[in-house]
């Protein structure tokens, strides 16, 4: 009799098993969704896709994994599909494009947030700075070599300049804030853009300086090393106490970079036709550099993030709809991280875009 008794029993486990078996393996429609998403590239983005990660796993429960790496990065990693989406401040270029493409179809930019790039120095006894295009362009080429050069005296005439050797730090990485800078440089001085060229790896002459990688890596090097000058994100100089300089624009002044003169240079870039590449190869992609107005900085640009317009329904979605935040809602939180918030018409642009992701499956 226990032996039977022990069968029935067994027989009921077994079908109660095989019902919970059957049951999990039937998800539910919130169980279709991805919980965790992939995303790396520029560093330019990186403060603002930290808090927006943190804030939205709050009110999402989504988790999205998001590793600085620089632009070139992103986008290698992306499209390789090593990456669910991939950050850049530098659109794709036309190979890009086109070796995405062949891999897996369309590739989407997303503009995600507009910042400035500074030139933060570190010169013993100077506190602050003016420069231009020009004289950048010609730091950057070899061309100006010591801080008391008489073109950088003549526009600082109150700053004890020393007769020191400037180190140019620049990125040592295929980076998207080489391309901003580069960009800009390569629009006040035919001479740069010819010989030292405009893209996310420019050829740096030698003995100008040396390479560092990110953002932090330009940054740290900067504030550690007198007679230094090197270019990177706004946050990036604040946060690490960097004097940074005043650059004279398109209109004769000398501005302040602040996410109010980002702003002005955006709003006066999208007025205008994106005729050149890479920006004439992609909805929703503006050069921002050397922009008009008398308040716009002239070294500004994007950061987007890109994605193949072919998605799964698992991770597809909530990468889109997290997106769909940080170019909506998410936008409050760029000015306390001293990006400038996207303009209203290019949010609803942005939504629009999205809504032209497919769902394969």
């Amino acid at each position: 009799m226990r032996s039977k008794g022990f069968s029935k029993t067994a027989i009921r486990l077994c079908l109660l098993m095989g019902t919970i078996i059957v049951l999990s393996g039937c998800p539910n429609k919130k169980g279709t969704e991805a919980t965790r998403v992939s995303g790396g590239g520029a560093t330019f983005v990186d403060p603002i896709m930290q808090k927006w990660s943190q804030e939205y796993k709050q009110i999402k429960g989504l988790e999205v994994d998001y590793k600085k790496s620089g632009s070139g990065n992103g986008i290698q990693q992306m499209t390789g599909k090593v990456l669910d989406f991939g950050c850049t401040d530098a659109p794709m270029n036309k190979e890009q494009t086109e070796n995405a493409l062949k891999e897996a179809g369309e590739v989407i930019h997303i503009p995600v947030t507009i910042g400035a790039v500074v030139l933060a120095f570190n010169v013993e006894g100077v506190e602050s700075l003016q420069l231009t295009g020009e004289l950048v362009a010609d730091i950057y080429s070899g061309k100006i070599t010591k801080w008391n050069d008489p073109k950088i005296v003549e526009i600082n005439p109150s700053a004890n300049l020393p007769d020191k050797k400037i180190v140019a730090v620049y990125r040592a990485e295929s980076s998207g804030t080489s391309n901003i800078f580069s960009e800009y440089l390569g629009k006040v001085s035919a001479e740069f853009k010819e010989k030292v060229g405009v893209g996310t790896n420019p050829k740096w002459p030698q003995g100008i300086g040396l390479g560092q990688p990110g953002n932090d890596g330009i940054a740290g090097y900067v504030k550690n090393n007198p007679n230094t000058i090197g270019y990177i994100e706004l946050l990036y100089a604040k946060q690490n106490k960097i004097k940074y300089a005043s650059i004279r624009n398109k209109a004769g002044k000398f501005i302040t970079p602040t996410p109010e003169a980002a702003s002005a240079a955006a709003a006066e870039a999208m007025k205008v036709k994106q005729e050149n590449e890479p920006y004439s190869l992609h909805e929703l992609t503006y050069s921002l550099t050397d922009a008009v107005g008398e308040q716009s900085y002239p070294i500004c640009g994007m950061s987007y993030a890109i994605l193949y317009k072919k998605q799964s329904s698992r991770k597809g979605k909530p990468i889109v709809e997290f997106l769909r935040w940080a170019t909506s809602e998410g936008q409050k939180f760029a000015t306390e991280l001293d990006y400038a918030p996207l303009p209203a018409e290019l949010t609803k642009a942005i939504a629009a875009r999205l809504d032209q992701v497919e769902f394969v499956d």
